[in-house]
């Protein structure tokens, strides 16, 4: 073996070790990078020369530049991120709404219904009463404008649910594209210069806001891309092609709980078009579940409500005389349907107008008759909502029970979902996560590496000036 295969051996040492030093570098310059994943350096050696009858070694050579991650890891932190978001998303909607029921001023629609019932009884102990005829009107007015205010908040929280989408969706496109580009940077860099680590990273990042939004699965194509396809629906990234989203306000579809002018989803991806119904899972699926589901439920209840209470009283009213000697005065105004009943329900034109119009007796020209009061006051304890099984009061204690349950069972799962998230991402800190103390101790091995390499090749023009002098004399 010769002196400039020694020198060659020692060059190819300084490279490695200049190589790892690189690297080294770069994970510390990136240890706070969201995403990234640590990378090292693999060497492996040259093959070896005959020398006489022996084989000697001539150094090293880089083979790759390899990133440390565990796909299996980074899907599950994928998921684990996309149950998260759909757990928060979801306590965000329904602590909106549960702050619509918290009565913190005592003044709800179960108390409100209470006084409304009381002011009737009041009104049975002295029919004639100007005053609490009154405060009877009042009451009622009071009822009435609470409804409003209910069914009203809760469509702005779906208001609200539909400006997030709208939101969402322009970002879920907008990702979907970044996907794309990224994979067709990666598939051409690794076909010209090797793996791709910082680019994948990137895209590893990118995938993961993706998956926070929609419950999607990912595959790997072994050319440098990642198809993507949603759950139930079909590909939304699968090669160059791209399917995009968009939304639309459309009519009511009861039967899935979208109320009047919601936003649709809609996309080319799926063969219906209209993705609503279909989008399971992250952050769009908890909107649209919360909007659809528990919203509306809570609308509907609302104006079952109303709508029984004003059928209800209306159906004694009609019965009873006023102090006029009128009967079949409605005491609110007729609805039809139950549909937007609590938007709806307002107090008859003969009532608000004149206080006299309020029936108190059951038989004509009995000023102390007061039959009619006492029938509508004894609503309060009627079974007339929820096909004759419960009470007014009740009725309502359940829409608020019931959102309670759920906010309740969703906050449980998200405090599951961040002990969780958090466990997966110590787990992956430790797998791929950069540590500096380590990655310090290592640079200097490769610092020592580099400098006894050096050292090789210093021997080697040393014994070279030897042989030249040699030859000299």
């Amino acid at each position: 073996m010769g002196l400039p295969n020694v020198l060659n051996t020692g060059r190819s040492g300084m490279v490695a070790s200049r190589s790892s030093i690189a690297t080294a570098g770069h994970n510390i310059s990136n240890a706070n990078t969201e995403g990234y994943s640590r990378q090292r350096t693999i060497q492996e050696t040259n093959l070896a020369h005959p020398y006489g009858v022996n084989v000697v070694g001539t150094g090293t050579q880089v083979r790759r530049t390899e990133r440390i991650n565990d796909e299996y890891l980074e899907k599950q932190v994928r998921n684990s991120d996309r149950e998260l978001a759909h757990a928060e998303e979801k306590d965000m909607a329904l602590r909106q709404t549960e702050d619509i029921f918290n009565e913190m001023n005592g003044d709800g629609i179960n108390r409100l219904m209470s006084r409304f019932f009381n002011e009737f009884r009041k009104l049975a102990n002295e029919p004639n009463n100007e005053a609490i005829r009154q405060s009877v009107r009042e009451a009622s007015q009071t009822l009435v404008t609470d409804f409003h205010r209910l069914r009203k908040e809760v469509s702005e929280v779906q208001t609200h649910i539909d400006s997030r989408v709208d939101g969402y969706v322009r970002e879920i496109n907008t990702l979907t594209q970044e996907v794309q580009e990224l994979n067709a940077q990666i598939a051409k860099h690794e076909v010209l210069h090797g793996p791709a680590n910082d680019l994948q990273d990137k895209r590893d990042l990118t995938l993961k806001k993706l998956a926070s939004f929609l419950d999607l699965t990912m595959v790997n194509d072994g050319k440098g891309n990642v198809n993507v396809d949603i759950k139930g629906v079909g590909p939304l990234i699968n090669g160059p092609t791209v399917e995009k989203f968009s939304v639309e306000r459309s009519p009511a579809d009861l039967d899935r709980g979208k109320q009047d002018g919601a936003l649709d989803v809609r996309s080319s991806a799926a063969p219906q078009g209209v993705l609503t119904n279909i989008l399971k899972g992250g952050k769009l699926g908890a909107l649209l579940e919360v909007r659809d589901g528990t919203l509306s439920t809570v609308i509907d209840r609302l104006d079952e409500l109303a709508f029984g209470v004003a059928q209800a009283v209306n159906s004694v009213h009609q019965q009873g005389y006023d102090r006029y000697g009128n009967v079949g005065v409605n005491f609110f105004e007729p609805i039809g349907t139950k549909e937007r009943a609590a938007e709806r329900l307002e107090l008859s034109e003969a009532v608000r107008s004149n206080v006299s119009h309020i029936a108190t007796a059951a038989q004509p020209e009995s000023p102390g008759d007061n039959r009619i009061a006492i029938a509508i006051s004894g609503l309060q304890s009627e079974r007339f909502l929820g096909g004759g099984n419960t009470t007014a009061d009740d009725f309502y204690n359940s829409i608020v029970s019931d959102v309670g349950v759920v906010t309740n069972r969703n906050r449980a799962t998200l405090n599951q979902q961040k002990d969780i998230r958090t466990q997966l991402g110590k787990l992956r800190d430790q797998i791929s996560g950069v540590s500096i103390d380590e990655e310090t101790a290592n640079l200097m091995q490769f610092q020592h590496a580099f400098e006894a390499s050096a050292r090789v090749i210093s021997i080697a023009d040393e014994m070279m000036k030897t042989v030249l002098d040699l030859k000299r004399t």
